[in-house]
C-alpha cells in the first residue's frame, strides 16, 4: 500500500495523508494532481510526496479518489508556491489555491464554448501558423533601450523601463518577447486590468499568431482549463508560448519561462487583497523570475516607489525612454480652480466655463476627449432635506450611492442593493435630495450641453459584460465615440490616435485618500491621465478641476521635476514608511464589536511578547464596518536593516497560535 502527503487549497497549516488505491499506485508521482475528499467534499490537491509508511494508524486514512489527467507539478512550481507562502505569511494550501482553482475541474465543454475558448486563447490550433505581423520598427532611443536591457539581463540584472507615456514601450516589449520566442523559450505578459488585456491582445496576436494565451478571472473555468494544459505540456513540439495575463497568470505551471514582463508595474491593481495569499503580481513576478532563472521586465511611465528604491540601492537596473515614439510634447496641464470659477459664475453644473469651451473645440475639429470622475453611480450620496439623515449601508458604515439606470441604491463595499425609497426612512418625509455627481449624472449632463455628441461611459456598471466593454474600448479607439467619461478604468496605459484632450472633475477626491501613498497615487493617475492625449501628431491637453488647487500635488504636476520625487521619498523616509520599512497589517474582523475589540487585545499581547516594538493600534481604519463585520487594524513595521524573513515567520507562529479565521494577514498593503 502506498501512500501520499498532498496539498489541498485550503487554510490547513500542513499536508493531508491519504493512501493511493491499488489501480492508481504507477500513476502517482510527487507534484500529481489528484481528487481528495475532504468532509463530504471534493477538492483538487497536488502530491507533496509519496511514502510506503503513513505517520499515524492506517485504519484513519481514506483513498484519494482519482488522478487528473494533467502533467504533474514540477518542482520549481512548488518551490515557487513555498516562496509565495512564506513571504506572503499564508499557508502552502491557500498559496496552491491560485495555482489550481476551478481551472484543473474536469469540465465538459459542450460545443457552445468551443468558440469562447478560441476567443479567449487566441489562435492557438495545430496546423501551419499564419504568417505574423512584421515586428515593430524601432526608433533610434527605442533601438538603444533594448540593447541596454539585453546587457543587463546578460549580466543577470532585472530592469526597469521608465518610459514617458507614448514612447513605446509596447514595441520594446515585442521586440523583446519575439527574441525570447526564437530561442525556444514561454514570455510571460503581465497587464493590470482585463480591459488594457483586450486592448494589447490584438496587437499581440498579429505578431504571434497561434502562439498567443490568454488568461485572467473573468474566463470561465474551461477557459482557464484549456491555457493550463497549454502551458503545462508546454514542450519542444508544441512550441513556446506569449501567455497574456493579469495577476493570477504567474500560478500557472510553467516549465520553460524566458521572459517575465510587467507593464504598469505602479498600479496597485495587481494586489490581491480578497484571499490568502495577499500577494503583489509585481514582486511575485520577481519571486517566479528567480524560480524559473529567468529576467524580468518591469514598466511604467509612472514607477512605484518600491522599484524607484530597488533601483537605487541596485536591485534593479534603470533603462529611460524620455522622447513620444511620434514625437511632440507632454500634454499641457490647465488647472481649473473651482471655488474661484463659482464666484465668477463661470461653472455650468460640474463643468467650468474653461472645459466646456475646450470640449466645445474638439468636436468642432472632430477629436476626441476623456473625462475621468473617480465616482461611478449616478450621486454618492442621498440625503433628507427635512431631518438631514444620510441613507446609509445596513452593514457598511457609508452612504448608499444612486444608480439613475436601475432607480436603486448600492454600497460598493459589500454589494448589497435596495430599491430607491419614495419617502425618508427616518422621518417620512418626500424630501430626498441626490448629493454628488458620479460617472452616471456626468454623462446625462454631456447629453444635455453637447446632444449632437457620441458619448458613452466606462466604468464597474456598463462593463460588468465583456461584450460591452470591447465595444466601448473598440468604438472609442475607432473615433465612433466623441466623449468617454469614466472611472480609474481609463486611466490605464490605452492608446487612442485621436484623443486630445483629457479633464479631471473634482480632482481633490484623489488626493484625499486616508494614506501615507496618497500624493504617490495621485501624481501617479494624474500623469498617466495626462499620457492619454495627444500621442500622435496633435498636442494634447489635460484640464483638472478642482475646489483644492493650492495642494502640492497639483503644483507637482504643473512643475514636474526630480525634486518632487524625491521630496516624497524624504519623507517615507523621515517618517519610517515604505520603501524604507515593511509593513504588515494585521486585521481582525467580528460582526460583535466586543469580539472584534477582545481579539485585537489578543494579537496585540501576541506582538508585545514576540518584541515587535514598531506596532500602531489596535485602531479602527477609516472605513471600520463592511458586510455586517467591525474590523480593527494593528500595522507592524520592519526596519528593512533587519531581518525581514525571521521576523515575519517568528510573527506568524505567533499567530497561528491564535484560532481564529476572523484574523487576516497583509504583507506590504498598498492601501
Amino acid at each position: 500500500m502506498k501512500y501520499v502527503d498532498v496539498i489541498i487549497p485550503l487554510r490547513f497549516r500542513d499536508s493531508v495523508t491519504y493512501s493511493v488505491p491499488q489501480e492508481l499506485e504507477g500513476r502517482i508521482v510527487p507534484g500529481s494532481i489528484v481528487k481528495v475528499t475532504v468532509v463530504g467534499r471534493s477538492y483538487t490537491a497536488v502530491v507533496l510526496r509519496v511514502k510506503d509508511v503513513p505517520g499515524f494508524d492506517p485504519s484513519k486514512i481514506i483513498p484519494l479518489r482519482d488522478v487528473v489527467k494533467f502533467p504533474p507539478v514540477t518542482q520549481a512550481n512548488m518551490d515557487f508556491l513555498r516562496q509565495v507562502a512564506s513571504y506572503y505569511m499564508c499557508s502552502l494550501g491557500e498559496a496552491f489555491r491560485f495555482a489550481a482553482p476551478s481551472t484543473v475541474k474536469a469540465l465538459k465543454r459542450d460545443k457552445a464554448r468551443e468558440a469562447d475558448v478560441e476567443e479567449a486563447t487566441g489562435n492557438v490550433s495545430g496546423g501551419p501558423e499564419p504568417a505574423g505581423v512584421a515586428l515593430p520598427v524601432l526608433s533610434e532611443e527605442q533601438a538603444q533601450a533594448v540593447d541596454s536591457i539585453r546587457n543587463l539581463f546578460s549580466s543577470g540584472n532585472n530592469v526597469l523601463l521608465h518610459g514617458v507615456t507614448g514612447s513605446g514601450k509596447t514595441e520594446i516589449y515585442v521586440t523583446l518577447a519575439d527574441e525570447c520566442l526564437r530561442k525556444g523559450r514561454s514570455v510571460l505578459y503581465l497587464v493590470p486590468e482585463v480591459a488594457l488585456s483586450r486592448q494589447i491582445q490584438k496587437r499581440l496576436e498579429d505578431h504571434f499568431p497561434g502562439r498567443l494565451l490568454v488568461y485572467h478571472s473573468r474566463q470561465t473555468a474551461a477557459h482557464k482549463r484549456e491555457v493550463y494544459e497549454r502551458v503545462a505540456s508546454c514542450s519542444e513540439c508544441s512550441g513556446p508560448y506569449v501567455i497574456l495575463g493579469l495577476r493570477s497568470a504567474l500560478f500557472l505551471p510553467y516549465r520553460n519561462l524566458g521572459l517575465i514582463i510587467v507593464d504598469e508595474e505602479h498600479d496597485t491593481s495587481y494586489k490581491q487583497t480578497d484571499q490568502a495569499p495577499r500577494y503583489h503580481g509585481r514582486d511575485t513576478a520577481l519571486m517566479l523570475g528567480r524560480t524559473m532563472r529567468c529576467p524580468v521586465l518591469l514598466g511604467s511611465a509612472t514607477p512605484s516607489f518600491e522599484s524607484l528604491f530597488n533601483v537605487q540601492v541596485g536591485r534593479l537596473g534603470l533603462v529611460s525612454l524620455t522622447h513620444r515614439y511620434f514625437g511632440g510634447e507632454d500634454s499641457s496641464v490647465v488647472l481649473v480652480d473651482m471655488r474661484k470659477e463659482r464666484r465668477k459664475n463661470a461653472v455650468k453644473g460640474p463643468f467650468s466655463l474653461i472645459l466646456l469651451k475646450a470640449i466645445a473645440a474638439r468636436l468642432e475639429r472632430r477629436e476626441q476627449v476623456l473625462i475621468f470622475r473617480s465616482r461611478r453611480a449616478y450621486a454618492s450620496a442621498v440625503e433628507c432635506g427635512e431631518c438631514g439623515a444620510v441613507l446609509r449601508c445596513p452593514r457598511c458604515n457609508i452612504p448608499l450611492s444612486y444608480h439613475k439606470f436601475n432607480h436603486s441604491l448600492s454600497c460598493h463595499y459589500c454589494g448589497y442593493t435596495a430599491s430607491f425609497p419614495a419617502v425618508c426612512p427616518e422621518c417620512g418625509e418626500d424630501s430626498l435630495r441626490l448629493l454628488g455627481d458620479g460617472t452616471e449624472k456626468i454623462e446625462e449632463t454631456l447629453h444635455e450641453l453637447f446632444p449632437e455628441a457620441r458619448i458613452e461611459r466606462f466604468d464597474a456598471d456598463t462593463t460588468k459584460d465583456k461584450r460591452e466593454e470591447t465595444r466601448i474600448l473598440k468604438q472609442f479607439s475607432d473615433g465612433k465615440i466623441d466623449i468617454l467619461v469614466g472611472t480609474q478604468m481609463i486611466t490605464k496605459g490605452f492608446d487612442f490616435s485621436r484623443l486630445t484632450l483629457t479633464a479631471v472633475l473634482k480632482a481633490e477626491a484623489v488626493t484625499s485618500v486616508f494614506d501615507f501613498r496618497a500624493d504617490e497615487r495621485a501624481l501617479q493617475l494624474l500623469r498617466q491621465l495626462m499620457g492619454r492625449a495627444g500621442r500622435r501628431s496633435s498636442s494634447g491637453e489635460m484640464i483638472v478641476q478642482t475646489f483644492r488647487a493650492e495642494h502640492p500635488v497639483f503644483n507637482m504636476l504643473l512643475h514636474p521635476g526630480g525634486e518632487d520625487i524625491r521630496g516624497l521619498m524624504e519623507e517615507r523616509r523621515e517618517f519610517g514608511y515604505p520603501p524604507f520599512t515593511r509593513i504588515i497589517r494585521i486585521s481582525v474582523k467580528s460582526k460583535e464589536k466586543e469580539r472584534s475589540e477582545c481579539l485585537a487585545r489578543d494579537v496585540s499581547a501576541t506582538l508585545n511578547r514576540s518584541g515587535f516594538q514598531d506596532v500602531s493600534g489596535p485602531a479602527a481604519p477609516p472605513q471600520n464596518r463592511t458586510a455586517g463585520e467591525y474590523i480593527l487594524q494593528l500595522l507592524v513595521k520592519i526596519d528593512r536593516s533587519h531581518s525581514w524573513e525571521q521576523a515575519k515567520n517568528r510573527l506568524y507562529r505567533e499567530l497561528r497560535r491564535i484560532p481564529s479565521t476572523d484574523l487576516t494577514i497583509d504583507v506590504d498593503p498598498v492601501n
